[in-house]
């Protein structure tokens, strides 16, 4: 309610008390309501970013001999887990023994089955946390789930319609979650899935459950040779049946399935529009003389000091040493371990380091890639979740 000045001599006066008159009686007849601090647009982005929810395991089978399908059941409020795309990732959280672990799985449930309160997700036994979530966390053992993260996922602007998707071993999974999107209408695409496995006794997935004319699975076992099965590897006479310039590749597997298929997708006289390659967590460097460091650590104003090896991460120091670390793909792609590195020298491998120009300008490094080469101090991000 503006209040405009007026010509007449004394006009001011009186519409300056009107005016007094008719807020008062607009503030009298205003509900005494708590005045809104949230609004709409602010609860939908916790709602699909909460940062970290908390989730418990509800069930464990085994689906080969060192695989397991664990499914988790949401403990939030509204019943469900955090929208995701379909073969996207997310990352548990627990403390085992006296180390605070964070490991990343890709997810093999829908998005719709996600937002009814349960995700799945396929664990190989192997590593610490893996062994400890497929063998000894019992059934309501209660984790931190870190949001969807990765970019693992059909995009219509970047991706063609036809995806051909290259897999091995767990690497199957976020493939599971995009067919099961896909048949239940989450998803619209059309997906080839050419599936690597030793042996049938080492499939990790039912084909009869992906009955859609959008999704068609070829299985290439190299150990044995069974009726309805492809034999061998995943090599360019295969490829070149699916992969044309109007499709696009995605591969999720092992490095050694990676290296193999990549230079068999050099051999074909048709290339694909595009190879989406999901990124596996880096792992320990091979040196003849490993040596062990000294690692400050500090976040805010506490500060540790802890042993750190050179054939090791600066993640793996801090997870051995108890102290939650933020991290989330450990590959050095998404940048959320994002740390200022105080003092001191790292090795990161060029093929792992995605920092940006400005990091590397003023001394930031990812600690998922970061190897130390001397006496390290960093400062990193606080862990703000509940444990």
């Amino acid at each position: 309610m503006a209040f405009q000045r007026s010509k007449v001599p004394g006009e001011d006066i009186r519409l300056a008390m009107e005016m007094t008159q008719k807020r008062r009686q607009l503030i009298e007849e205003s509900p005494a309501d708590p005045i809104v601090w949230e609004y709409g647009v602010n609860r939908l982005a916790a709602s699909l970013h909460p940062g970290f929810v908390k989730a418990k395991l509800c069930s464990r089978e085994p689906v080969c001999a060192d695989c397991y399908r664990i499914t988790f059941k949401s403990l939030r409020e509204d019943g469900h887990f955090p929208y995701f795309r379909a073969g996207q990732f997310v990352t548990l959280s627990a403390r085992v023994g006296d180390s605070f672990l964070t490991r990343p799985y890709s997810i093999a449930s829908s998005p719709k089955r996600a937002m009814a309160g349960e995700l799945e997700i396929i664990v190989r036994k192997t590593g610490i946390f893996s062994s400890w979530l497929t063998e000894e966390a019992p059934v309501g053992t209660e984790l931190l789930m870190g949001e969807p993260s990765g970019d693992f996922c059909h995009d219509s602007i970047r991706d063609k319609e036809h995806i051909v998707g290259i897999a091995g071993g767990t690497g199957a999974a976020p493939f599971l979650s995009m067919m099961r999107a896909i048949t239940e209408g989450s998803e619209d695409f059309r997906l080839t899935l050419l599936y690597g496995a030793r042996t049938r006794e080492q499939i990790l997935f039912d084909p009869e459950e992906f009955r859609d004319d959008r999704i068609r699975i070829e299985t290439v076992l190299s150990d044995e040779e069974a009726e309805g099965y492809r034999h061998g590897f995943i090599s360019a006479d295969i490829l070149k049946e699916y992969v044309t310039a109007d499709s696009t590749v995605f591969l999720c597997g092992p490095d050694a399935m990676y290296a193999y298929v990549l230079g068999e997708l050099g051999k074909l006289e048709e290339a694909p529009a595009g190879i989406r390659q999901e990124r596996n967590p880096v792992g320990n460097r091979i040196l003849e003389k490993p040596e062990t460091f000294r690692l400050t650590v500090r976040i805010r104003d506490n500060v540790k000091t802890i042993d750190a090896r050179s054939e090791e991460t600066l993640i793996t120091a801090l997870e051995r040493a108890g102290i939650p670390a933020v991290v989330r793909c450990r590959s050095g792609v998404c940048g959320f371990c994002h740390s200022r590195l105080v003092s001191g020298e790292c090795y990161i491998a060029p093929e792992n380091d995605f920092r940006r120009a400005a990091d590397r300008k003023f001394g930031y490094i990812h600690p998922c890639s970061a190897y130390p080469m001397s006496d390290v101090e960093i400062e990193i991000p606080i862990f703000d979740a509940e444990e």
